[in-house]
């Protein structure tokens, strides 16, 4: 029952916990429109490579021409405190996605620091994609890739799972009329009861999952990581619990965790934890690089009777800045520098210079990357000129309709 508790308390903590977060944050007034340079990608951290934008805006360019349906791909490090589907709305209208007398357009917002994704529709695509196709789409075609740090095959692969419904909206014709009999049958209770059972069942599945993992007889360390393992897929408890008690039980118990009596796994002596400000000697100078950017906090357990008895304990930060350097192993390695070298015209690709360095062993690495050539619309349609001139696609004053799904990874 103790663990019981525990593990309830946990799972309602997660709404209080948050990641470590740094790097760029932006408001709705500081992303890059991407109609600015002609693409539809809105990528200013570089999270996709240049290969992955421009098959993208060629993916989107075709559906506009075929469809006049706009949609734009959005990729930011951190929005603040702000949420995804409020801020998508904001952008989407912003910007004016779609056509004006349409509202035919398409958001997909991606904020890594969240690790959330967000599809916003216009009331002209909702019908098409709808909010359970939208979830379908990012959790079947985009999370699985995200979740590999695949960023840019996620979203290929989502906005070409939506190009294909919207250039052939009788294909979904099946998935409106199971939606449609599944709620005619049982109407809004049903609905409502059955989404109740579906969460009870989660979150029974989440307590024996935290349950076996308290319950076992591994150590303190592998229990601990457990429990933030757990975190990355329960998200929500849907029986709060405002009692004050509770934040200060699961603290008591996660420092427990962490702090706790350790011994040597070699002669089995009690061990004591060195002080922060004592223990870079026991470091090397990549872990100690990793604690000042950030990265990850450690933990040196040391024997007073035996210098060599050491245990050495990680524990990861959530900084999506930084990768394992190729040279030094550390995620210590970041772009440090972009520059375009040669802009990108209608008739030639351009070139950008990409640096990346590593804080730890000081690796330096310079490329070149090619930046796609500017495209023109091959249709003369309203979708594709908008108010631009000379051929150049812009926002055709869309709003958004308020549908669409978001989902988590």
């Amino acid at each position: 029952m103790r663990y019981l508790l525990f593990t309830f308390a946990l799972l309602f903590s997660t709404g209080f916990l948050t990641a470590q977060k740094s790097g760029k944050t932006y408001t709705v007034d500081r992303v890059p429109d991407p109609k600015n340079r002609n693409s539809s990608v809105s990528d200013p951290d570089d999270y996709l490579s240049a290969s992955d934008e421009a098959v993208l805006d060629k993916l989107i360019n075709a559906m506009e021409d075929s469809t006049t349906a706009q949609v734009a791909v959005v990729v930011l490090y951190s929005i603040g405190e702000e949420v995804p589907k409020d801020f998508a709305t904001k952008l989407f209208n912003k910007w004016g996605i779609g056509q004006a007398e349409k509202d035919n357009g398409l958001l997909i917002l991606t904020v890594m620091d969240q690790r959330r994704t967000e599809m916003e529709t216009g009331l002209g695509t909702e019908s098409i994609l709808t909010d359970a196709l939208c979830y379908r789409i990012i959790t079947q075609e985009m999370i699985p890739h995200f979740k590999k740090g695949d960023y840019g095959v996620g979203l290929i692969s989502g906005v070409n799972k939506c190009k294909y419904y919207l250039e052939n909206p009788n294909s979904i014709s099946e998935i409106q009329d199971q939606s449609q009999s599944s709620s005619n049958k049982g109407g809004w209770l049903q609905v409502l009861f059955g989404h109740s059972i579906f969460n009870g069942i989660f979150n029974l599945l989440a307590l024996v999952f935290v349950y076996n993992g308290l319950s076992s007889k591994q150590d303190a360390y592998d229990k601990y990581m457990a429990l933030r393992k757990s975190r990355k897929w329960v998200f929500l408890i849907l029986f709060p619990f405002p009692y004050i008690f509770i934040w200060w039980f699961v603290g008591r118990k996660m420092k427990e965790l962490r702090y706790g009596k350790r011994y040597s796994k070699k002669t089995g002596a009690e061990l004591r934890l060195i002080p922060d400000n004592e223990e870079d000697p026991y470091l090397e100078k990549g872990q100690i690089t990793e604690e000042e950017i950030g990265v990850a906090d450690y933990d040196v357990w040391a024997n007073d009777n035996d210098a060599g008895d050491l245990l050495i304990l990680r524990y990861s930060k959530g900084n999506l800045k930084y990768r394992r350097c190729p040279k030094c192993n550390y995620i210590t390695y970041y772009n440090s520098h972009s520059q375009t070298i040669i802009s990108p015209t209608y008739s030639s690709t351009g070139l950008k210079e990409v640096t990346n360095d590593c804080k730890s062993c000081n690796y330096h690495e310079v490329k070149r990357v090619t930046i796609p050539m500017l495209t023109r619309s091959s249709s003369s349609g309203g979708g594709s000129s908008g108010g631009g001139g000379g051929g150049s696609r812009s926002w055709g004053g869309g709003s958004s309709g308020g549908g669409g799904a978001g989902a988590s990874w």
